[in-house]
């Protein structure tokens, strides 16, 4: 349930420092802890801003309130029923406390339409939560093979759409299913596609939307990243 358009900021901004304080977090560090950045905290804290989704949600679990009472009503730190971690904890550590994975977001170096590849690991832009419980029920593999991709263009349209979060196992590289979607880098560009073997023993590299066209990949000319496991659309 969205609380952001009716929560009282001041009363927030407010609980959102005195929780900081009671970890014994910086502002820098409890933006770490929420994957995020320093200045988002500090406008939080002035009642400029308030958080989201998410983010919301583990300030919420962090507290030991409820959302609403987090978000409208003077948090007591002395209430909390959740045991708050010590300061030496690492982020890791403190997402397992919660039930969370926090799994690497690669920066856009990958995306689905001609977005470029420098030709060294895609860099990581951040980590973001999921629940434990769930990315269990979906794949079973080591958490650190996950990556994270906000999709970028319409060639994949409509399973893929523009900054759709997409979920990638890396630790798979071998095509051992036709028609599934890869990530994958063709040359100097990254891209998602659905994968199929032909004949020939070259690679068929199908978009989803019928008006951008296949490519044929021969030996050598495509590296397969990972395959894409799941992918998440933000509900407008």
């Amino acid at each position: 349930m969205n609380y952001s358009s009716r929560m009282d900021n001041y009363a927030l901004s407010r609980n959102i420092t005195a929780l900081r304080k009671h970890l014994g977090k910086t502002q820098a560090g409890l933006a770490e802890m929420l994957n995020t950045q320093q200045p988002a905290v500090s406008k939080w804290e002035k009642g400029d801003a308030v958080p989201e989704g998410e983010t919301l949600s583990l300030l919420v679990e962090m507290s030991g309130a409820g959302t609403k009472a987090f978000c409208n009503s003077v948090w007591d730190p002395d209430s909390r029923t959740r045991r708050v971690p010590a300061n030496d904890m690492t982020a890791d550590d403190f997402a397992a406390e919660l039930g969370l994975a926090l799994i690497d977001e690669i920066d856009l170096a990958l995306g689905m339409g001609a977005t470029y590849l420098d030709g060294t690991p895609p860099e990581v832009k951040g980590r973001a939560p999921f629940r434990l419980e769930w990315l269990r029920g979906l794949y079973d593999g080591p958490l650190t093979a996950l990556k994270v991709v906000q999709g970028r263009g319409d060639s994949m349209e409509p399973t893929i759409r523009d900054r759709d979060i997409v979920l990638i196992d890396t630790s798979s590289r071998r095509l051992d299913e036709q028609d599934m979607i890869w990530a994958v880098s063709y040359g100097d560009l990254g891209m998602i596609r659905r994968l199929r073997r032909l004949p020939s023993g070259a690679i068929l590299m199908s978009p989803d939307n019928a008006v951008v066209g296949a490519t044929e990949a021969h030996d050598g000319e495509m590296f397969i990243m990972g395959k894409v496991i799941f992918v998440g659309r933000r509900m407008a």
